[in-house]
């Protein structure tokens, strides 16, 4: 009777013994690769959406491409920054602000495109000032304020001088190749 009861007994430990080991040798892995599994789908299907939406904005997207080559700036160092001191000539009639200085510096980035960094000082109104950057928003020109600062020209702050950073891009095309400077 003892002898069938520790066969049981031996039976029981061996058939835990069995469960323990398949759970770490088999249930655990294979748990862990459809989690796995689950996340890399999840992934995928999220870079499929985001595709999708790509291929519906394309037309816009491309639109949008051709607009920023059409403002492109010229090949041209000196077309280029006549172009940009046109743009910031324009700005300052429209809102009637007084240039009193304007600094270019060019840029050549790494990722193929060059920048044309100008230093801007106007004088004028608050008013007039706050034209100026909304005419620079505005424009068709591929421009970007990096800094702007405003400080006041009298007592009671009436008359006031704005300083900007203002970056024009000039992307490298395929139809121009790399810019050159």
């Amino acid at each position: 009777m003892k002898t069938n009861q520790r066969q049981r007994l031996n039976i029981v430990v061996l058939a835990c013994a069995g469960i323990v080991l398949l759970d770490r040798a088999v249930i655990g892995p294979a748990t862990e690769r459809w989690r796995e599994q689950n996340r890399r789908i999840t992934e995928l299907r999220q870079k499929v959406q985001r595709g999708r939406q790509l291929l519906e904005r394309e037309e816009t997207i491309r639109g949008r491409w051709a607009d920023m080559i059409r403002a492109n700036l010229p090949v041209e160092v000196s077309a280029a920054e006549n172009e940009a001191f046109k743009a910031v000539g324009r700005w300052a009639r429209e809102s009637r602000v007084n240039l009193s200085s304007l600094t270019p510096q060019w840029q050549t980035h790494e990722e193929g495109y060059e920048t044309l960094e100008c230093r801007v000082s106007a004088n004028g109104d608050q008013s007039s000032l706050g034209r100026f950057l909304y005419e620079a928003e505005v424009d068709g020109m591929p421009v970007n304020i990096q800094e702007c600062e405003l400080t006041p020209r009298d007592a009671r702050g009436t008359q006031l001088t704005l300083t900007a950073r203002v970056t024009f891009l000039r992307l490298a095309t395929a139809t121009t190749g790399r810019a050159q400077r």
